[in-house]
Order: C-alpha cells, then sequence, then structure tokens
C-alpha cells in the first residue's frame, strides 16, 4: 500500500471516529433523564453567571418544592437558587455545595435537614442516586458523589450514564430533545400542584432528641466545615410538613448539632401560626407544600433572611433579568393552574388579558384575543392563520365523519400539534410567554 492509500484510510478512520463522537455525544444529550429532581437544576445552575446568586437552597425535594424563587425575587429582591436533590441526604448536598462553590460566593447558604429525620438509608437507589449526580459535570466531585451513595458493586456501573439510560428510547418526549429547564432563567423551582389535606402536626411539646443515622451526622458535620473553609454562613431549616413525633426527635438533635457548632437552626415546625399554615389547604401531600404554601413559607422565610444577612436587592439591575423571567414564569405557571382549576369562561377570560392567546368561537362566530385585544375575527366554516413570539397558529372549523353522521369539529393548530373539540362555544387558551397550550373549555 503507497504512501497516499495510508493517508485516506487514515483520513478516513478519523471521520468514522469523529462521527462515532458526534453520535454519542449527540445522543446522550437526548437520552439523558430531564429530571427536575436534580438534574435539570443543576444543568442550569451552571448557567449563572459567577457570584450572581446571593442565597444557594441546599437538601433534598423539599427545597425545590417549598421555596419559590420568584417569590423571594419579587418580595425582597433576593437572587436566590434552589439546589436541591431527590431525597437528598446530608451526603449528597455536601458534594453539591463543593461544585457550587466554585463558582458562587452566596452571602448564605440554606440547608434543609428533614431528610435526616425522615429517611433510613446510607446510600439511594438508582433512581434517586442518577437524579442527584448525573446533573453535574464530570470532574472529581461527581465521582466521589457517586462513590459515596453507592455500594461497593454499584459503582463502577453507576459511573456510566448509559447504563440507566440505555432503556429510555421508547420513553422519549418532546422535552428530551428540547429541555424548557436548560436555561439561565431557571432558578430551580419544581412546585407541586396538588391540595392535601391533614390534620396540623401536634409536635409543639417534644423537646426530646433522638440521633439521626451516623453517617448523616457525619456529613451534616462536614456540611458545616466547608461552609467555615469556604467563609460563607450557613444556616440549617426544617421546611414545615406533616412531622412525626420520631421525625421531630430527630430534628431536635441535629438542632443540638447545630447549637454545638455555632450554627443557627430554624425549626419551621415551631412557626405553623407565624407563617400562616393552614394544614387543610397548604400541603400537595404529607411531605411538600403546595402553591399556597410555598407563597406563604418562600415570604416569611425571605423576611428572616433579609433581616439576617446582608442581602442586596437587586430589582430593577438589568444584571439580574434572568430572576424577572423566572418570577414572570412562575407567576404564569401559577396562573395556568387557575384557570385549568376554574370552570367559569368569564373568570378565564379575566385571567388571560396579559401574556396569553385566546381563541374563541361563541355562536358561530370565532375571535383571537391576544393580550386582550381582538387581532382576528372569522365565521363559519372559518380559518385563520395568526403568529406571534415565534409561535404559529391555525384555528379552523371542519367537518368530521364518524360511522352514523357527519359532525363539525373545531382545530387548533400550536406549532404543528392539534388541539380539537366538538363544535359549540368554545375557548383555546395558550400562554404566550411560557409558550404553552393551557386547556379547552365548553361554555
Amino acid at each position: 500500500m503507497d504512501r497516499n492509500s495510508k493517508l485516506i484510510n487514515f483520513i478516513k478512520a478519523v471521520i468514522i471516529i469523529v462521527t462515532a463522537v458526534i453520535i454519542v455525544v449527540g445522543t446522550s444529550r437526548i437520552l439523558l433523564l430531564k429530571s427536575e429532581d436534580g438534574i435539570n437544576q443543576f444543568q442550569a445552575f451552571y448557567k449563572q453567571p459567577e457570584n450572581s446568586i446571593d442565597v444557594i437552597f441546599s437538601g433534598s425535594s423539599k427545597v425545590y418544592c417549598d421555596i419559590a424563587t420568584g417569590v423571594l425575587w419579587d418580595n425582597y429582591g433576593i437572587a436566590a437558587f434552589d439546589l436541591g436533590g431527590a431525597e437528598a441526604p446530608s451526603w449528597v448536598s455536601y458534594y453539591h455545595l463543593k461544585e457550587a462553590l466554585k463558582t458562587q460566593k452566596p452571602k448564605v447558604i440554606c440547608y434543609e435537614v428533614s431528610v435526616s429525620a425522615m429517611y433510613d438509608m446510607v446510600t439511594q437507589a438508582n433512581n434517586w442516586a442518577s437524579d442527584n449526580s448525573y446533573g453535574m459535570k464530570w470532574n472529581k466531585n461527581r465521582i466521589d458523589l457517586i462513590r459515596v451513595n453507592s455500594e461497593e458493586n454499584e459503582f463502577y456501573p453507576r459511573l456510566n450514564p448509559y447504563n440507566i439510560m440505555h432503556g429510555r428510547y421508547k420513553d422519549l418526549e418532546e422535552n428530551d430533545f428540547i429541555n424548557i429547564r436548560d436555561t439561565v432563567n431557571y432558578k430551580g423551582f419544581d412546585p407541586r400542584e396538588n391540595v392535601y389535606a391533614m390534620d396540623t402536626p401536634e409536635t409543639g411539646g417534644i423537646t426530646e432528641t433522638e440521633p439521626c443515622l451516623e453517617k448523616e451526622e457525619e456529613y451534616i458535620g462536614k456540611l458545616i466545615e466547608l461552609s467555615e473553609s469556604e467563609n460563607v454562613p450557613i444556616l440549617f431549616f426544617a421546611s414545615p410538613y406533616g412531622v412525626s413525633e420520631q421525625e421531630q426527635k430527630i430534628l431536635n438533635y441535629v438542632g443540638s448539632i447545630a447549637d454545638a457548632r455555632g450554627i443557627e437552626f430554624i425549626d419551621f415546625n415551631r412557626r405553623y401560626d407565624e407563617i400562616g399554615m393552614d394544614f387543610s389547604t397548604d400541603m400537595a401531600d404529607t411531605g411538600h407544600l403546595n402553591y399556597n404554601g410555598n407563597y406563604k413559607f418562600s415570604n416569611y422565610f425571605g423576611s428572616i433572611l433579609k433581616e439576617k444577612y446582608d442581602i442586596p436587592d437587586h430589582r430593577g439591575d438589568t444584571k439580574y433579568t434572568s430572576w424577572d423571567w423566572d418570577s414572570t414564569l412562575q407567576k404564569y405557571e401559577r396562573n395556568d393552574l387557575n384557570i385549568i382549576n376554574s370552570d367559569n369562561a368569564m373568570d378565564i377570560l379575566s385571567m388571560t388579558q396579559t401574556g396569553y392567546v385566546v381563541f374563541a368561537v361563541n355562536e358561530g362566530k370565532a375571535t383571537v384575543v391576544d393580550n386582550g385585544e381582538v387581532v382576528a375575527q372569522g365565521e363559519e366554516e372559518f380559518r385563520i392563520t395568526y403568529r406571534v413570539n415565534g409561535d404559529s397558529f391555525v384555528f379552523e372549523e371542519r367537518d368530521g365523519q364518524s360511522e352514523d353522521d357527519r359532525y363539525h369539529v373545531c382545530s387548533l393548530f400550536v406549532n404543528d400539534k392539534e388541539y380539537k373539540e366538538l363544535y359549540g362555544n368554545l375557548l383555546f387558551i395558550y400562554d404566550s410567554v411560557r409558550h404553552e397550550f393551557v386547556r379547552t373549555i365548553n361554555f
């Protein structure tokens, strides 16, 4: 084989290898779990400007379910981030914070301690272990986290995310290709919508202590040492929830650890009245707050943070517009839920005056309303096209056919995705801020 042939074969081999790498990297980005139980939080965290976050909340899912970053921003101008993980024990939070403090120097770290009372574990199962590590960049912190969070026979298989992801092909969804949370505007908040009515816990008189697991206590100590080494104050807190008697005793024990180390601990299960908690309306389940609860709790917590720490008010600062967006998206997400839960067309219309496109049919007449203004109309057998903010719509009436008879169908195509209803008096609601279809209502 002459030199030219060898060179050509070498070039072909390089092209094949490079192509294979591109395919593997591209596929891994699609197959990677798009979980808001830790993965999306870390991916968005890496997009935050250096030293822009004033308060980092760390801990389990109570962090991103209970701490509404938009409320902290709207009411106090606090630039906060929810860097929690699913059922994350103290060793997960330790490595999360080691990674986070590479690029951020917050005014305070707020560590939620309830997992030490709620779960009896020394490692996590595959689902939560992957959620709590695969959003991190490949580095020593990620490897060390996987190691400490795995049984000996689990460590090496978990290092390779394909061992977890390879079966996801049949489960892929639109969000796997376009991850709407993978943006600087996302600050980690992932609220729960349910309303779970329960009795108010009666733990106010419990003063006894019961030790948490040894590994939990070890890494609680490491969290304190990390904050001291980085010269960043750390505040321990327990979010309000349906705490049991035994759990309260363990929370008391964690509080004693904090007290012995000169760390402030706030058990919000002692402050239901001050928060304004109503356990018949404010819980999504026994362990997490819903929209009602997290608004009250975040507002109350924010007042404490502003009083105790030198946290600037960044509202109006153009460098912090991503927090404006985070707040706006949360408000529209909350409003969308109110629209979904309402059966009154007039109430729904009053909630869609800004940031929504409404496609209405009433007595055979079609109307398109954008931000409260009529932008198009049509009569029977209408077909209306409309574009705004990168979204394209086709609103039309057409005939349908069943085995027994013909019927009229009203369809709204949003970026080629169809939503349809039998013809009648209808409202199709589209959130043009979050770029999401909200609902259809017959009236």
